[in-house]
C-alpha cells in the first residue's frame, strides 16, 4: 500500500483576461484619446465613410451602444458572419458580463451578469420568444448565426420593453430590406470536420454549412423583400468519462472487502463515445411595405428544424457498498493504491473485485420545430404615431431515448486507476466486444432489460400589442410612448416510458446484427460489443408501458394570461452649455393569471389530477439617463424595478401525495402553480469613452437587490380536491415538498470592456485590433438554505469572474481574428437520468476559436468572393465538473466528469452580389 501526498484544491491564480481588461482601460484610453482628438471627428457626427467587414461590424455594434439610452452590448451581422460560430449564443457570449453553458460540446444557453439562463428575457425582433427546453430559458442553437442580423442585450430595465428577463434581455433582429438600400444576394458554403475521428461505425466526423439570403427594393424602394435560408449538417463526437461519487461509507455503518478502514472510494464509473448527426433547417422571410411617410407595414417570418440523431456506445458500472451481484456476493477490492488530499486517504487504484461491467447501446432522437410570426402596421401624422403588432411563436419537441443493457454472465476483476484531478481514469477490463460471450441481459439488476421514453411537448405564444407615440417640443421631455401588450401561452408536455423485457432471457446477438466492435482505448477499456438497438427491439424483445410517479408527473400543462400596460417619457434636454442629457422614465403594470393541471401519482397509478393556479399583479418603475459631456465622455444610469416569472416547470401540477397511513395527514412533493415571480430592484452606473468609430471603453458597476427567491421547501398545503385514494384524512392541510417564494439577496458586480483599433495609436497599426472585457460578480443567495451539502451554496450560473479577448486584423482583403472566452467555475443545471434536471459543479472553462479569411478586391475577376478557414475549439477544452464526498464530512471536491469534443475545423467560401 502507498501513499503519496498531493497538493490542495483550490490554489489561487490569476485571470490574465481580467488583467489585460484592466491595463488596457488605464493605459489604452489614455493614449488614444489623445490621438482620438488629434486624428478623429466627434463619433456623434460620424462621416460616410464606407467600410466594410470586420470593422464595419464593430462600428456598427459601437453605434449602437453610444447612441442607446439604456446600459446595452451589440453585435451586427458581420460580427456574428465572421466568426466560427455554429449558433449565436457563441457570438453573445463574447459580450462582457455573458457567459454561455455548453450542453453536448455546443453553446446552447446564456447567462447574463451571473444568472442562469431562467433569468435571461429573449425576443426576436421586440417579440417575446417561447422555448424548446423544458423551462423559459431559450435555446440559442435554435437560431443559425447566418439569419440573424443583430443583436441587442439590455442590461437595465427599459418601460417599453415587453418580457423583460431581471439580468438581461437578449434581443435577436432579423434585417429590414428597405434599411439595407440596395440588392444584395449573398451565398455561403463550408465543409466542416471533427479532430476526434470517427468513433464508431454508425457515427460521422464529417458535416456541411450553407446559406444563401436575398434581399431587394422595388417600387421606387416602397417595397423591400429578404429571403434567407441555412443549413446545418453538423458531426458532434464525444468521449466521455464520469466518477460517479465518493464516499467515505465507514461513515454510514457499510464496509467492503479489501477496503481500508475510513478509505474514500469511488462507487461507480462510466465512459463512452457519442456520435450527433446534428441537421438544422433556418428560413427567414420579411415583406416590408412603405409608401408614404405616413404608413409602414413589415411582416417577418422565421422557422427551423433541429434534428439530432444520437449514438452511443459505452460501459459503466456500480462498485459501491450497497450493491450485490447476481452471485448475491458485494464488490471489494485488493491490491490497493491510496492518494491523501488534506489528510484523508482516498483509493486511486488497485483491482475491483466481483463487479458487473454494463455494455450500453443507446439511440436518442430529437425533433425541434420552432415559427415565429409578426406583423406591424405604423401609421404616423404628425404628432401622433400609432403602432399595432401581432405576433405569434410557436416551439414544438419530439424526443425517442432507448437504451439497451448487455455484458458477461460472470462477475469480473477489473484494474483500475483513477484520477483525483480533472482527466480521464484507466480500466482493464475482459474483452466486453465477443460475441460469443456477451448477452443481452439485466447486467446491473435495473429490473428492466432496456428502457424507452417517447416524449412530446409545446410552448405556444400569441400576442399582440397596440401603442401610441406623441412627439412634444419641450426642453424636457421629447415624446411619450403608451401602449398595451396582450400576452397568452401555453405549454403541454407529455411523456411516455416504457420498459424492455427480453422474451427469451439473456441472449446472444446474430452477428449478422453487429456492427464493427467501438473502442474505448481512451480510458483502456478496449472494444465493445456495437449494434444499433433499435434493430433488436422488435427482434428479442417485449415492450410494455411501466411508469413511477416521477414519469406520470411529466405530464402536465401549464398556462399563463400576461398583460403588460406601460408608459415612457423620452428625454432629451440640453443640461447645460457642455451636457447633454438623454434616457427615458417609465413605468409598467403587468398582470398575470397563471394556472396549471397536472396528474397526482401515489404507488406508480394515478389517483387524480388537479388544477390550480394564482394572479397577481406588479407596478415596475424605470429610469435611464445618458449624460453626454461630449468629446466621446458618457456617463450612464438606471434603476428599475424588475421581475421574472417562475420557471415553466416549477409552476407544474404535478404532484406525488397521499395520505400517512400512520398519522392520517396528507403529505406530498410536485410542483406549485401558485408561485409568485422573483423580483428585484436594479442599479447600474457606466462611465464610457467613445474614440472615434470603432473603439471605446467602459467600466460599469451593478447591483439588485432581489426582494424574493424561488428555493424548493416543506411548506403547508391545502389538499383540497385531491384524491385520498381510500384513506381518510384528519384534516385537507397537510405538507407539501415544493419551490415556494422565500427572501432574497444581492448580485453586484463590475465589468469593464475596452475596443481599440491600432490606427488609433499609429498608421503602421492599420488593419489590427483588440476586443478585451472582463466582469465579476458576487452574491450574497444561498438556493439551497437547507442542504449543507458543500457546493450547494452557489447561484446557478454565477461565474465570479467571466472575461473575453479577441485579436483581429483586417486590411488588404486578409481578415484574421481570434478570440478566447474564460469563464470561472460556477454550478450549472444540466438534463440528468429518465429527464430530471440536475445541478453540477462545473469548472472553469478556456475556449478559444479562430478565423482566417480572405476577400478579392474589386479589380479581380473573383470580386464578391471570400475564402475562409474556422476552428471552433482550437484547444480542444474539455467540460469538467466535480462533486463533494457525499458524507459531507471532509469538505472534498472529486473529479466527476471529464468530458472532450474534439476541435471542429471549416474550410468554406461567402460569395457576394
Amino acid at each position: 500500500m502507498r501513499i503519496a501526498p498531493l497538493s490542495p484544491r483550490g490554489t489561487v491564480r490569476r485571470h490574465h483576461l481580467v488583467l489585460a481588461c484592466a491595463l488596457a482601460l488605464s493605459a489604452g484610453t489614455a493614449q488614444a484619446q489623445q490621438a482620438t482628438a488629434q486624428n478623429t471627428p466627434d463619433p456623434t457626427t460620424l462621416d460616410a465613410v464606407q467600410v466594410t467587414g470586420i470593422r464595419a461590424a464593430i462600428e456598427s455594434a459601437v453605434a449602437t451602444k453610444n447612441e442607446s439610452t439604456s446600459i446595452v452590448e451589440a453585435i451586427s451581422a458581420e460580427d456574428i458572419g465572421k466568426l466560427p460560430d455554429i449558433s449565436i449564443a457563441d457570438s453573445i457570449s463574447r459580450l462582457p458580463g455573458i457567459a454561455t453553458q455548453r450542453v453536448d460540446g455546443r453553446s446552447q444557453v446564456v447567462q447574463i451578469r451571473g444568472m442562469s439562463e431562467q433569468f435571461v428575457g429573449t425576443t426576436l425582433n421586440g417579440r417575446e420568444q417561447v422555448s424548446t427546453g423544458e423551462s423559459r430559458g431559450v435555446e440559442f442553437d435554435q437560431y443559425p448565426a447566418e439569419l440573424i442580423n443583430a443583436v441587442t442585450v439590455y442590461k437595465t430595465a427599459d418601460a417599453a420593453v415587453v418580457g423583460q428577463g431581471l439580468s438581461g434581455t437578449v434581443d435577436l433582429q432579423t434585417i429590414r430590406p428597405l434599411d439595407l438600400g440596395e440588392r444584395r444576394i449573398v451565398i455561403t458554403g463550408n465543409g466542416e470536420k471533427n479532430s476526434l475521428g470517427k468513433l464508431s461505425s454508425d457515427g460521422d466526423d464529417k458535416g456541411y454549412r450553407a446559406s444563401a439570403s436575398y434581399v431587394d427594393q422595388f417600387a421606387d424602394d416602397t417595397i423591400g423583400i429578404a429571403l434567407g435560408v441555412a443549413r446545418l449538417n453538423s458531426p458532434f463526437q464525444e468521449q466521455h468519462y464520469k466518477e460517479w461519487w465518493w464516499a467515505n461509507t465507514d461513515v454510514w455503518g457499510q464496509s467492503q472487502p479489501g477496503k481500508p478502514a475510513d478509505a474514500i472510494a469511488l462507487q461507480g464509473q462510466e465512459a463512452w463515445v457519442k456520435s450527433r448527426d446534428l441537421t438544422r433547417d433556418g428560413v427567414m422571410g420579411a415583406f416590408e411595405f412603405k409608401p408614404n411617410e405616413h404608413f409602414h407595414s413589415i411582416l417577418d417570418v422565421y422557422w427551423s428544424k433541429f434534428q439530432q440523431d444520437e449514438v452511443m456506445h459505452g460501459a459503466m458500472w456500480t462498485n459501491d457498498a450497497y450493491w450485490t451481484g447476481m452471485n448475491g456476493q458485494p464488490a471489494g477490492y485488493q491490491n490497493i493504491g491510496l492518494t491523501e488530499r488534506n489528510g484523508y486517504p482516498i483509493i486511486t487504484s488497485g483491482t475491483q473485485t466481483g463487479v458487473q461491467p454494463l455494455v450500453r447501446n443507446d439511440n436518442n432522437t430529437r425533433e425541434d420545430k420552432l415559427f415565429s410570426a409578426g406583423w406591424t402596421n405604423t401609421l404616423s401624422f404628425d404628432p401622433w404615431t400609432v403602432s399595432l403588432d401581432l405576433n405569434y411563436s410557436r416551439a414544438e419537441r419530439r424526443q425517442s431515448q432507448l437504451e439497451t443493457y448487455a455484458g458477461l454472465a460472470d462477475p469480473q476483476d477489473v484494474g483500475f486507476q483513477v484520477p483525483i484531478s480533472a482527466g480521464y481514469g484507466h480500466y482493464s477490463l475482459a474483452d466486453l466486444s465477443d460475441p460469443n460471450s456477451v448477452y443481452l441481459w439485466d447486467v446491473q439488476n435495473y429490473g428492466h432489460d432496456g428502457r424507452l421514453e417517447n416524449s412530446w411537448q409545446k410552448d405556444e405564444i400569441k400576442a399582440g400589442r397596440l401603442q401610441f407615440t406623441y412627439d412634444v417640443d419641450t426642453a424636457f421631455v421629447r415624446s411619450f410612448d403608451f401602449g398595451a401588450n396582450i400576452n397568452r401561452r401555453s405549454k403541454d408536455k407529455r411523456s411516455d416510458v416504457y420498459f424492455a423485457t427480453l422474451r427469451d432471457g439473456p441472449t446472444l446477438v446474430d452477428p449478422s446484427l453487429l456492427m464493427s466492435p467501438t473502442s474505448l482505448g481512451f480510458v483502456g477499456m478496449g472494444n465493445l460489443l456495437t449494434f444499433n438497438p433499435r434493430a433488436l427491439l422488435d427482434r428479442y424483445y417485449d415492450v410494455a408501458i411501466s411508469e413511477s410517479n416521477d414519469d406520470l408527473r411529466k405530464d402536465y400543462v401549464v398556462d399563463e394570461d400576461v398583460n403588460t400596460y406601460y408608459l415612457r417619457a423620452n428625454i432629451d434636454m440640453d443640461l447645460t452649455d457642455r451636457v447633454r442629457v438623454r434616457g427615458n422614465a417609465g413605468m409598467q403594470y403587468i398582470t398575470t393569471d397563471q394556472s396549471s393541471t397536472g396528474f397526482n401519482a401515489n404507488g406508480g397509478a394515478i389517483t387524480g389530477s388537479q388544477t390550480l393556479g394564482a394572479r397577481y399583479h406588479d407596478a415596475l418603475p424605470s429610469l435611464n439617463l445618458v449624460f453626454d459631456f461630449g468629446d466621446g465622455w458618457n456617463v450612464r444610469f438606471g434603476a428599475a424595478k424588475q421581475l421574472m416569472r417562475a420557471p415553466i416547470n416549477y409552476l407544474s401540477a404535478d404532484s406525488s401525495a397521499s395520505v400517512s397511513q400512520t398519522t392520517s395527514l396528507w403529505e406530498g412533493s410536485g410542483g406549485n402553480p401558485t408561485l409568485e415571480p422573483y423580483r428585484a430592484n436594479a442599479v447600474d452606473l457606466s462611465l464610457e469613452k467613445y474614440m472615434g468609430r470603432a473603439s471605446y471603453a467602459s467600466l460599469a458597476l451593478f447591483y439588485k437587490d432581489l426582494e424574493t427567491y424561488i428555493y424548493r421547501q416543506t411548506i403547508p398545503w391545502d389538499f383540497t380536491g385531491y384524491n385520498p385514494d381510500g384513506e381518510a384524512p384528519i384534516s385537507n392541510i397537510g405538507t407539501f415538498s415544493t419551490w415556494a417564494n422565500g427572501t432574497g439577496g444581492y448580485m453586484r458586480g463590475v465589468e469593464a470592456a475596452v475596443t481599440l483599433t491600432g490606427d488609433l495609436f499609429s498608421e503602421r497599426l492599420d488593419g489590427f485590433g483588440v476586443q478585451l472585457n472582463g466582469s465579476y460578480t458576487e452574491s450574497s443567495i444561498d438556493p439551497d438554505p437547507n442542504d449543507a451539502t458543500p457546493g450547494t451554496d452557489t447561484i446557478p450560473g454565477l461565474s465570479k469572474v467571466v472575461a473575453n479577448a479577441t485579436l483581429f486584423y483586417e486590411k488588404y482583403g486578409w481578415g484574421a481574428r481570434i478570440s478566447q472566452r474564460y469563464r470561472d467555475p460556477y454550478r450549472g443545471e444540466y438534463s440528468s437520468l429518465f429527464g430530471q434536471r440536475q445541478y453540477r459543479n462545473t469548472l472553469s472553462e478556456r475556449s478559444v476559436d479562430l478565423q482566417v479569411s480572405y476577400a478579392f478586391p474589386d479589380t479581380s475577376v473573383l470580386k464578391g468572393l471570400s475564402v475562409m478557414f474556422q476552428v471552433n475549439n482550437l484547444t480542444n477544452e474539455p467540460f469538467r465538473t466535480e462533486v463533494s464526498e457525499s458524507t459531507n464530512s471532509t469538505g472534498l471536491f472529486l473529479p466527476e466528469e471529464y468530458t472532450e469534443y474534439g476541435r471542429q475545423y471549416l474550410l468554406g467560401f461567402s460569395y457576394k452580389l
